[in-house]
């Protein structure tokens, strides 16, 4: 067998996303975008996608960590998508981080911005700049990508080169050198968010004193994080984020005191141009309930914790602060639920919610949204006994282990589950030991001895265990332990782990469904550094490591040429170091087989050590085997240098014999490396000592190979029914789910399709024009003509001869396959089409990479994948309706302003059938009293809220869509919405502005007589359309009898929601008065509130501005027994000269305030006023409090909007503000 080395592929690569530079490039598809690290699925190496379109490749994995802290930004793409951005310039390792050198020359480097090298000059002058331990930064770059650089001038003495980050030992400041000036973070946030890792820090020399200059560093900077280095700048933001009320927010109801319950779900969409990233976020808290009665209120993302909790302060405030930005992705939603608990024995009605656009932060993209957004409001119930968790048992034993010992016990702790069973969600942990990237892996959670989690990783200081809902019994108390694998880091380095805070458990009662915290008494015992264990990490004069993230359990086959079984890592602590020998043909350096299986080893060959650094080779020699021999002994005899502190990291690799070689490998046969530390001869380069005697830990083990066969799962997929017409295209009629084998890639070599036999069958070729057959997204076979008949009648299609290259798909993959079908331009609407797999064996023929047959299965052999019903022509039904919640209340509207995108007139729902449909008309008849004179444009709306025709109205308001011609998917129902654009009322040098105050906009579809008489249409002519497949005119009648049926068109007396139109208008109402003490006197200031209206320039008919009129305002108040208010006057901030008094009820403990009675026209206001609300206060001075709230805005406040001339008077102002009540600032003492 004649075996190939395979060229050394250098295994990491990554793509970068920058501003856009005006390079022309080749347009990319939607799922990749610049900014985004991507890789192709089954390739290891990783991109990073620029702005100017090009992708950016990482050399090594030691240039990645440079950049980045782990891989869990990057994300799966084609080759097809890889491909259409253009190779660009490698990724070269980040600034300041690491000293860099090639094998084949002595010189260390340090790295500046563009890729410039600069001599650190002398072994003296490195000590000076980074300590004694200065070796331990620097790491290898493989020579054939020292290309990648530029060798500039040599360092200064006892000068940093750009881009190093420093601190003092006797400050924790952080400055980043830029060449002139140190520069200063503003807290640790500012420094995350530049994507820096604080094991990059150098400490300065005590003789060398930093001083701050230039521009204090306190968020992201693009010249700072530009991956690529100038090669198209940083990833654009969004222009806009908008906030709202999430639908699945908690309904309002009753909840226990001490439970974390949810408060509030928020949704933040951004817009469609650009990623938005969420800095912070401060909460307000609403309801009569005392605020600082709630506690550790805590942000989740898809379950996981966001951030820090906090406590709401006495201002009614949390703010939260995201070191690491919460990222929304262009043209998304990001949902985040916020928790809390109110304390345990307290009660009262609380609610949580974003004030204002101004409490969200963001990189730069503009806030939006109806504010305030409040979650509903929970009250407080008290004798419910919700379930408990109590910790106990903390693990403190420290421990001492060697670098890359496997599965060390890192945590302990028990928990007792009372009253009733606990559902256990998740949990994280903090590492309060050393922040060192590698030290630890592959972590494990047991509880009772079983493994619930494996494979989690440390990110940034912690680890997030994702318990999948585990269920502790009632009155049960488990054990539970967390483990991981160490790896390689500094003597002396850490593991600590602990819990942040109670919040990061998180449990949920099975009976009562509320949240449960862990009990404060034994969760004391771990909830600090150095409560729990703490592992220390020690090291002999060598170490050595079994990377199992590197190189993890995978499945193999037969035939396989240079199969990595393990990744060694060596590295001498104390000295250059030579090893002379690895093994000695014995059990101290082994292959074995630890499966059942019993792998024969005479079955593997060309064992080999290759350095993945320098490329270099190493032959090793095995003992001699019988065929029957399950482990064999390795020898290796070459030299290998080491230099201190430097990690050598070899991949040792075999060849596996095949089904053409005497003795080839079996299925489920397996292969796992052992080294122990008896197997080396090493001794020190400067003492000659035998350092074999002091090598730890003393074994290692690999993960496990596998041997699998190639094979080949099918599944037919179960689809809708769908109707078609003649001329349909691109109509998929079958499709299958297919999954490879790990071992081998397959080639598809012929599918075979049939009709099934238990229905007439419409598979021939007289209604079916074309055939194609897509192989994950590829296309592989193009066919006409060729539908054969089989038994009973029935037809089939086999496609042979495939597309070489889009035939094949990858080992370990899951792909679609489908089959899609042109119909004829004309066929007899006569029997269905039913596609399935009749003989998984026959007629799904397949190969693998050596061209071996593939034993297939199919899971479900004559299962049908869709029923495909062949019709005459299509259909549509058009329904107007009023119970979206974007279209389902009446509103005002600004004259001279456009409808809301949350208070549309109406929605239209069109559904289409059997073929695409094309409106071509739409009539609108206006019921209200509005008239062209009022109305500007007709506007409608998709369900994204982007305009898709717009037309003016004739002289009675009605509006006739003449040339739509807008397609409807088949099968589908799509949503429009009816919104109006309004002229002004008398705005200067608008001639147009013939608006007038109260007019009222509503719609229907046009009745027969706007039709006929208005646009001179026939009847039924208020929506027409035609199918896009047959290309004929589809029948449209209006509903006679109120039954909406296919062919119809919701009738005339169905209407829209009003909006009516006003000169000005409400925008906001917020409390402006912070809570304080409570103090007895006369004329005390017990409330503010703030309104903000808008008119938008309409004017009076004298041409003097329009403004809006206040006229009521009804407050409840709130007082506790022994605090009382009287003589209620109220007055506009500014000029309390001029006071209204209000009428005091008693009865319900109302003021209604007559604000009309405001001397002269201080009642008119346009802009922002401030109602200022005073009174007398009576208080005993013990543990009283008073709150005023505006309790209702239906009822409770009004204005007129045209001036205080004639009209209406505007209430019900819930609908328009989002909101329905304003609580005030609470005062106590």
């Amino acid at each position: 067998m004649i075996k190939l080395r395979k060229a050394f592929v250098v295994s990491l690569s990554i793509v970068t996303i920058l501003v856009m530079s005006g390079v022309a490039v080749t347009p990319v598809s939607a799922a990749a975008s610049a900014g985004d690290l991507v890789k192709i699925d089954g390739v290891s190496a990783v991109y990073y996608l620029s702005a100017d379109g090009y992708r950016h490749v990482f050399d090594h994995e030691k240039t990645y960590f440079t950049w980045y802290d782990d891989f869990t930004a990057v994300d799966p793409i084609t080759q097809e998508e890889l491909e259409n951005w253009p190779r660009g310039d490698n990724v070269d390792v980040r600034p300041g981080t690491k000293l860099v050198k090639s094998p084949d020359e002595s010189t260390v480097y340090t790295v500046e911005k563009g890729g410039i090298l600069r001599s650190i000059v002398s072994e003296a002058n490195a000590i000076s700049l980074y300590g004694a331990d200065w070796a331990k930064k620097v790491i290898d770059i493989i020579p054939s990508f020292m290309v990648n650089y530029t060798v500039g001038a040599p360092l200064t003495e006892g000068v940093y080169p750009v881009g190093t980050l420093v601190k003092s030992s006797s400050s924790p400041d952080v400055y980043y050198y830029d060449g002139t000036n140190y520069r200063v973070f503003s807290n640790e946030a500012s420094f995350v968010n530049n994507r820096f890792n604080f094991t990059n820090v150098v400490t300065v020399p005590d003789t060398m004193t930093i001083t701050a200059g230039g521009t204090t560093i306190s968020g992201p900077e693009d010249a700072i994080i530009d991956t690529s280095e100038g090669g198209g700048g940083t990833a654009p933001s969004g222009s806009g984020l908008t906030a709202s009320l999430a639908s699945t927010s908690k309904s309002a109801g009753n909840i226990p005191a001490g439970s974390p319950n949810e408060f509030l779900t928020l949704n933040l969409t951004a817009a469609s141009d650009g990623d938005v990233e969420v800095s912070t976020i401060k909460l307000s808290a609403y309801d009569l309930g005392t605020a600082i009665y709630i506690d550790n209120v805590t942000f989740y993302d898809a379950g996981v914790k966001v951030g820090t909790a906090k406590n709401v302060n006495s201002s009614r405030e949390a703010m939260f602060n995201f070191s690491t930005p919460i990222k929304v992705t262009a043209g998304s939603t990001k949902t985040l639920v916020v928790k809390a608990t109110i304390e345990a024995g307290q009660s009262g009605n609380f609610a949580l919610g974003v004030k204002t656009a101004a409490d969200i932060t963001t990189n730069g993209a503009t806030v939006s949204g109806s504010f305030p957004v409040v979650g509903n409001s929970q009250a407080i119930v008290t004798g419910v006994d919700i379930g408990t968790v109590t910790m106990s048992s903390v693990g403190t034993s420290d421990t001492f282990n060697d670098f890359g010992e496997d599965h060390v016990k890192l945590a302990s702790f028990n928990l007792a589950a009372a009253n009733e069973p606990i559902i256990w969600s998740s949990m994280i942990m903090k590492n309060g030991g050393t922040n060192t990237a590698g030290i630890v892996g592959n972590m494990s959670v047991e509880v009772d001895g079983t493994v619930i989690v494996s494979g989690a990783e440390l990110a940034d200081k912690f680890v997030n265990f994702d318990m999948g809902n585990l269920i502790i019994a009632k009155n049960d108390t488990v054990s539970v332990e967390i483990y991981g694998d160490l790896g390689i880091a500094n003597v002396n380095n850490t593991i600590d782990l602990y819990f942040d805070d109670a919040n990061d458990l998180v449990f949920t009662g099975q009976d009562f469904g509320y949240g449960v915290t862990i009990g404060t008494a034994g969760f004391g015992g771990l909830n600090a550094v150095s409560d729990g264990i703490v592992v220390t990490l020690t090291a002999g004069d060598v170490v050595i490591d079994m990377d199992k993230t590197a190189t993890p359990s995978k499945d193999v086959r037969p035939d396989d040429n240079d199969v990595v079984l393990a990744t060694i890592k060596v590295v001498s602590n104390g000295e250059n170091a030579t090893i002379t020998s690895i093994g000695a043909g014995n059990d101290t350096f082994m292959i074995s087989d630890p499966g059942s299986a019993n792998a024969d080893m005479n079955e593997i060959e060309n064992v080999e050590l290759k350095d993945i650094e320098t490329g270099a080779v190493y032959d090793i020699t095995h003992a001699s085997s019988s065929a029957t021999a399950t482990n064999i002994g390795l020898t290796l005899t070459d030299d290998i240098s080491l230099k201190k502190g430097v990690t050598k990291t070899f991949q040792l690799r075999i060849d596996l014999l095949g089904a053409n070689d005497t003795n080839g490998v079996d299925t489920n046969d397996s292969f796992q490396v052992t080294l122990e530390d008896g197997a080396f001869a090493i001794t020190g380069d400067d003492s000659d000592d035998d350092l074999s005697n002091n090598i730890t830990p003393t074994s290692v083990t690999s993960a496990i190979a596998t041997v699998k066969s190639a094979s080949l799962t099918w599944k037919t997929t179960s689809l809708a029914t769908q109707t078609i017409v003649p001329g349909a295209k691109n109509i998929v009629i079958y499709r299958a789910s297919v999954d490879t084998g790990a071992s081998s890639a397959v080639t598809l070599t012929s599918v075979k399709v049939s009709a099934t036999t238990t229905v007439a069958t419409a598979f021939d070729d007289n209604n079916v024009s074309q055939l194609r057959l897509y192989i994950d997204g590829k296309l592989a076979k193009t066919v006409s003509g060729q539908i054969a008949e089989g038994g009973s009648a029935t037809g089939y299609i086999n496609f042979t001869s495939l597309n070489a290259t889009n035939s094949v798909i990858a080992a370990g993959k899951s792909v679609v396959v489908e089959v899609q079908a042109d119909f004829a331009g004309t066929f007899n609407p006569v029997g269905y089409i039913q596609l399935e797999i009749d003989s998984g064996t026959a007629d799904i023929i397949a190969k693998d990479i050596d061209n071996n047959a593939v034993v297939e299965s199919v899971s479900n052999v004559g299962t049908q994948s869709r029923t495909v019903i062949l019709a005459s022509a299509g259909t549509l039904k058009v329904q107007l309706r009023t119970t979206e919640p974007k279209a389902n209340d009446s509103s005002y509207i600004l004259a001279s302003t456009e409808t809301r995108p949350d208070k549309y007139l109406a929605e239209l729902v069109l559904t289409a059938a059997n073929e695409p449909v094309k409106i071509k008309t739409l009539v609108l008849e206006e019921y209200g009293s509005s008239t062209d004179s009022d109305i500007k444009t007709v506007r409608l709306y998709n369900s994204a809220g982007a305009m898709i025709a717009e037309k003016a109205p004739a002289a009675a308001g009605h509006v006739n869509f003449d040339a739509l011609n807008i397609t409807l998917p088949a099968d589908t129902a799509t949503s429009w919405f009816i919104g109006v654009t309004t002229k002004s009322i008398n705005a200067a040098s608008d001639a147009e502005g013939t608006g007038t105050y109260g007019r009222e906009i509503q719609f229907s579809l046009a009745s027969e007589g706007v039709l006929t008489s208005t646009f001179s249409l026939l009847v039924n002519q208020a929506v027409t359309a035609a199918g896009v497949d047959t290309g004929s005119d589809i029948t449209i009648i209006e509903d006679a009898n109120g039954t909406l049926a296919t062919g119809e068109y919701t009738g005339s007396t169905t209407k829209s929601m009003l909006a009516t139109t006003t000169g000005s208008i409400l925008t906001s109402v917020v409390n402006t008065m912070a809570d304080g003490t409570l103090a007895g006197g006369t004329g005390k200031t017990v409330a503010k509130y703030k309104f903000v209206f808008d008119n938008g320039n309409n004017r009076n008919s004298d041409n003097t501005e329009l403004k809006a009129q206040l006229r009521q305002l009804i407050l409840t108040l709130a007082t506790s027994t022994g605090a009382s208010l009287s003589n209620v006057e109220a007055y506009i901030e500014g000029d309390s000269s001029n006071k209204t008094t209000a009428v005091n009820i008693a009865a319900n403990s109302k003021f209604t305030i007559d604000l009309t009675t405001l001397s002269g026209t201080t009642e008119k206001v346009d802009g922002t006023v401030t109602l200022v609300i005073i009174g007398d206060i009576v208080t005993d001075g013990t543990a009283d409090y008073m709150q005023t709230e505006i309790n209702n805005l239906n009822t409770d406040f009004t204005y007129n909007g045209n001036d205080g001339n004639t009209g209406m008077h505007w209430t019900l102002l819930s609908s328009d503000l989002g909101i329905s009540d304003v609580n005030g600032a609470t005062l106590s003492n």
